[in-house]
């Protein structure tokens, strides 16, 4: 029997038991005001482990959940095509909602989930996690500043590994997962490269590459034009090693080095400074600080948190990637375009 509703802590339901419904269940721990309430998962086994370590209900299907846990709100960590009808019935469940990037596969689908939150009157959140990473966040302060002057140019480079037996299966389904490398991973560079331009994509021109066998892309380039003018690129590979996951963002007077792995450094009149170190303590804050303006805003008061409109956005230049793939040529981003 679930546990009775606690009246003064906002409860959150899990679907997904993988590993970033993990990571959200373990940001959620110790929190003041908000707590994982149950996880739901079509693999049971797995929701009974992640739940059991939790210490909360687990349920292998999310619309008995919705109906019995007692939910103020839910955190969709599920394959991406489900998360457009995941989210439209928990907004009729009267559910907030925090989705997991990328929003979802289709532009018509991010739509679709923004109206239907809009309709329930509850709040929808997309989870793009590296807004609240520290380096991320000195990175847009010290930008904003303008000490160095203005973006000129930004670039982008990640490696993954996108083999098969790297993921689980769902991830080389095309059906469920819309994509391959460009909008799993590249959706993380292409949100970076938006927030340090402060502005929205405005075309991309994009190539893809795959390996034998799978029906997904697990490797691509692309240049992006902003809507304020600024020129960026993005370059993910599977086959790149050791792991790097970096962008710089050239400015008028010095060039700052985001680092996954090392941090933020400036360089400048040929000397490079670490203004701010990486940790391994900075992603398990950001889901931890990404979790608490999500239920604040959803509680009605001040709450930081990236909308599905921008959601929508990201998801669209991802998509042009593959568009420009396919014709050969550079096509416009075909969404609402809405800057960081």
């Amino acid at each position: 029997m679930p546990p009775a509703p606690s009246a003064d802590r906002f409860r959150i339901g899990v679907l997904g038991a993988g590993g970033v419904g993990a990571a959200h269940v373990h940001a959620a721990a110790g929190a003041p005001d908000h707590e994982i309430a149950a996880i739901c998962d079509t693999n049971r086994p797995a929701a009974r482990s992640l739940a059991g370590s939790a210490g909360v209900p687990a349920y292998s299907d999310h619309r008995v959940m919705f109906a019995e846990a007692g939910l103020d709100a839910v955190v969709i960590a599920a394959p991406h095509a489900l998360h457009a009808p995941m989210t439209v019935e928990a907004a009729r469940a009267g559910l907030h909602v925090l989705v997991e990037k990328p929003m979802a596969t289709t532009t018509e689908d991010c739509a679709l989930m923004t109206e239907a939150c809009k309709a329930a009157g509850v709040l929808l959140a997309v989870a793009h996690v590296i807004h609240f990473d520290p380096v991320v966040r000195e990175t847009r302060t010290l930008i904003a500043s303008g000490r160095y002057g203005q973006p000129l140019l930004i670039t982008h480079r990640r490696s993954s590994h996108y083999e098969p037996g790297s993921r689980p299966p769902w991830f080389f389904d095309r059906a469920v997962a819309g994509g391959g490398i460009v909008l799993n991973v590249g959706t993380h560079g292409l949100d970076r490269i938006q927030l340090f331009a402060d502005s929205a994509v405005r075309r991309v021109s994009g190539v893809v590459r795959g390996r034998p066998g799978l029906e997904v892309e697990t490797d691509a380039l692309a240049l992006v034009e902003l809507d304020n003018g600024i020129n960026a690129s993005i370059a993910l590979t599977s086959r790149g090693m050791p792991y790097f996951d970096e962008t710089e963002v050239v400015l008028d007077e010095a060039t700052l080095r985001i680092s996954a792995t090392e941090g933020l450094f400036v360089l400048r009149d040929g000397q490079a400074t670490h203004l701010l170190k990486a940790d391994p303590g900075h992603q398990p804050q950001a889901f931890r600080d990404q979790l608490d303006g999500f239920v604040a805003a959803a509680r009605g008061g001040p709450g930081h948190y990236v909308d599905g409109a921008y959601g929508r956005g990201v998801v669209a230049a991802a998509l042009a990637v593959y568009d420009s793939a396919e014709r050969g040529q550079r096509v416009d981003v075909a969404a609402e375009r809405v800057a960081p």
